[in-house]
């Protein structure tokens, strides 16, 4: 019955893409090429719930399976009192105290420390408890669903990025958001990856509507991704910001002026930063950072993750984070390497680990003067990959979260080279691609 309720709702969301609006503006890739990279996602998804399942000895406590079986407990609810499931599912008077019993079943509902962000494992319970309105309770459904968010991010993130790029390049973007192996795997699970691919690539898409087409109409739907980023994962926008900030402003200007503007904008962001503390007493950004990184130790050491690379605690001092954050980034690039296998999932993020590095010493050989000249999208790029693996490289200890935490900067990397080197160009690749779709 799973399966044949997954491929009804596979089929659904195909349509879904041939008819809206929204993926027909997708001008440079064929309708039948975004439907093979859906279903791409879907069958990286099923391998995912495949691994979690026969792989680990307690599949239970598996990441796709936790907030999966958690949710199971809220949908309990609805037929014993359907009320008390739509608080529970939506959050609006969710903290009843007669719910207690419900949540006192779950297991990772809270957290075994205490940390004074939100908890987002209950953002995805919340999303599975909803979808299996639809579900029924069956696990592919909820991988199709999933997927399909997340795709939807990423096909809005392609809009922004080819609207920007180079054109004789703009079909080469679309590998690194679709194809890239640790994206496409992580970010096809039943995990917080595949709703913040779709939270951030929808926030990017409508931020620049409004920016450049003052589409104030849309503004319920940026809010609402805000708000959805804020409790999924906030450092992800916080990083952003700044460098959404500088692209704008430099993104007609010569290459020293948008170089200036760039260290202006982040110069101006780690002063605002620094300060903040005598304004917004209790909310010191720096020890927020520490304490993540603890909660990822404290994480870690109650799960004896087997990844673990190390157990330094964090100081909430600029020296000892300066250093942390380039060490970070140096792990966050080459590891695992090839040495550090251990695993299938290793294996796969040592392999891309390599590419990235491949990709590195291409750049070098093969650099594209002209592109990278003209198009300031690189910078963007860059910068946000740059600052964003290095804090997750600074905040992860073990090579588990590292991999899955680092994969929303990939496509920025990707960006990146792509206007780095030179490609062959792309208009008659399109002309045949649509010529098969006609």
């Amino acid at each position: 019955m799973g399966v044949i309720l997954a491929i009804i709702y596979f089929l659904v969301f195909c349509y879904v893409i041939l008819r809206h609006p929204f993926f027909k503006k997708v001008k440079v890739i064929p309708t039948w090429l975004l439907i093979v990279f859906f279903a791409l996602k879907v069958f990286a998804g099923m391998v995912l719930i495949a691994i979690y399942t026969f792989y680990y000895t307690e599949p239970e406590y598996a990441d796709v399976y936790k907030y999966f079986n958690d949710a199971r407990v809220i949908f309990s609810a609805l037929s014993e009192n359907p009320a008390d499931y739509f608080r529970m599912a939506t959050a609006i008077g969710a903290r009843t105290p007669h719910l207690d019993h419900y949540y006192e079943q779950m297991i990772f509902w809270e957290r075994p420390w205490f940390s004074p962000l939100y908890n987002d494992n209950r953002l995805v319970i919340r999303f599975n408890a909803l979808v299996m309105l639809f579900s029924f309770g069956h696990i592919l459904v909820h991988n199709v669903f999933v997927n399909f968010l997340s795709f939807t991010g990423l096909v809005a993130l392609f809009r922004f990025l080819a609207k920007y790029a180079d054109p004789k390049k703009t079909l080469w973007i679309a590998p690194g958001l679709f194809l890239f192996p640790s994206l496409l795997f992580w970010g096809s699970g039943i995990l917080k990856e595949g709703l913040l691919l779709w939270a951030f690539g929808s926030w990017i898409f409508y931020a620049d509507k409004i920016i450049t087409e003052k589409q104030i109409r849309i503004a319920p739907f940026f809010l609402f991704f805000s708000l959805i980023l804020v409790l999924l994962k906030p450092y992800t926008i916080i990083i952003w910001v700044p460098c959404f900030t500088a692209f704008y402003l430099s993104r007609q200007k010569r290459q020293v002026k948008a170089l200036l503007i760039y260290l202006v904008v982040f110069a101006v962001s780690a002063i605002l930063v620094y300060l903040q503390y005598s304004f917004f007493y209790g909310y010191d950004v720096l020890q927020l950072i520490a304490s993540k990184q603890h909660e990822f130790i404290e994480h870690s050491l109650f799960h004896e993750a087997g990844s673990l690379i190390h157990t330094n605690y964090l100081s909430a001092e600029l020296k000892d984070m300066i250093p942390a954050f380039f060490v970070g980034l140096a792990g966050a690039l080459f590891r695992p390497h090839i040495f550090e296998v251990y695993s299938v999932v290793t294996l796969i993020a040592a392999l891309e680990n390599t590419l990235i590095a491949a990709m590195i010493l291409y750049g070098v050989f093969r650099f594209d003067r002209d592109s990278f000249s003209r198009y300031n999208i690189k910078w963007l790029g860059l910068c946000f990959f740059v600052l964003f693996m290095g804090f997750v490289g600074m905040i992860s200890p073990a090579f588990g979260g590292l991999v899955r935490y680092k994969i929303p900067a990939l496509p920025f990397l990707w960006v990146f080279f792509v206007h780095m080197v030179k490609l062959p160009e792309t208009k008659l690749l399109t002309e045949k691609l649509r010529a098969v779709s006609s």
